[in-house]
């Protein structure tokens, strides 16, 4: 689905921290709970309330205290936005703004308003009921684009009519990620990723390692690792044949590191999702 809406997801217990991204845009709402974002080298708190914005492919981290007794209660919205550029072509202001939010760089991705959160949460309430009943038609599709631009545009009123955006730089550890994106399910070669990025191997994995905390080999095999999850879930394929479709062929390592990434084995994980 190139649309997805975790709805007031609940944890009582304080997440494994760790930089990652996603290939679409995200917007997560804080219902309940504090904690930390960090977000191009910077850091900012979090509480109730708040409205984060996260770039394609954008680093980040988010840490939250957790407990039985003050939980993490969050709503998290992520789409592909090419998928709802096209039904926004019929207003140019609001579509301007959104692939300002899309490709360039932005100024303000943390947003706090007292008068934010009955806003925000009626149109993610909508947007969850939208999402129950899902099929991907055109009349959804244009439905769920009017609810994200109701967003944005919120959001970007709250700054008086934009985030003061210019042409945003492609960092050394996007590039990378982008070209992991291309070439994961094949066999890892360090030497033509630092050829394509005109570095030596090692200046390429020691930005990588600087920016991300992890190495490119522990981040390709967790992207494969993403891949398998998606592809038990929605595939009938066996489990070998979806090691070998995401670039880990050797079945029995397959399965030692999928335990190991996600505490189940591959088949316990399939019979977790079966409706």
């Amino acid at each position: 689905m190139e649309i997805q809406l975790l709805y007031r997801k609940v944890s009582t217990k304080s997440p494994l921290i760790y930089y990652h991204y996603h290939k679409g845009i995200e917007v997560l709402f804080v219902h309940q709970g504090k904690g930390k974002l960090t977000l191009n080298r910077k850091i900012y708190n979090l509480d109730a309330g708040c409205v984060v914005i996260l770039q394609p492919f954008q680093l980040h981290r988010i840490q939250f205290d957790a407990d039985d007794q003050c939980p993490y209660i969050r709503s998290v919205l992520t789409f592909e936005p090419s998928i709802v550029a096209p039904y926004l072509k019929s207003f140019p202001a609001l579509s301007s703004f959104f692939v300002q939010v899309w490709k360039e760089q932005l100024s303000d991705q943390v947003f706090r308003d007292k008068r934010t959160s009955p806003y925000i949460i009626g149109i993610l309430e909508r947007f969850n009921d939208l999402i129950s009943e899902w099929n991907e038609k055109d009349g959804d599709l244009e439905t769920a684009s009017m609810l994200i631009l109701n967003i944005l545009d919120y959001l970007n009123s709250l700054h008086h009519g934009g985030f003061g955006g210019v042409a945003r730089p492609e960092s050394h550890a996007e590039k990378i990620m982008n070209w992991v994106e291309e070439h994961y399910t094949e066999p890892f070669d360090l030497i033509e990723l630092a050829k394509e990025l005109h570095l030596s191997k090692h200046h390429v994995s020691r930005l990588f390692r600087t920016d991300t905390g992890v190495s490119i080999t522990e981040y390709v095999i967790a992207r494969r690792i993403r891949q398998a999850c998606w592809l038990l879930k929605t595939e009938s394929k066996s489990i070998e044949q979806i090691g070998s479709l995401v670039g880990i062929p050797n079945f029995p390592y397959f399965c030692r590191i999928f335990k190991k990434i996600t505490g189940l084995t591959p088949i316990q994980y399939r019979k977790s999702h079966l409706n």
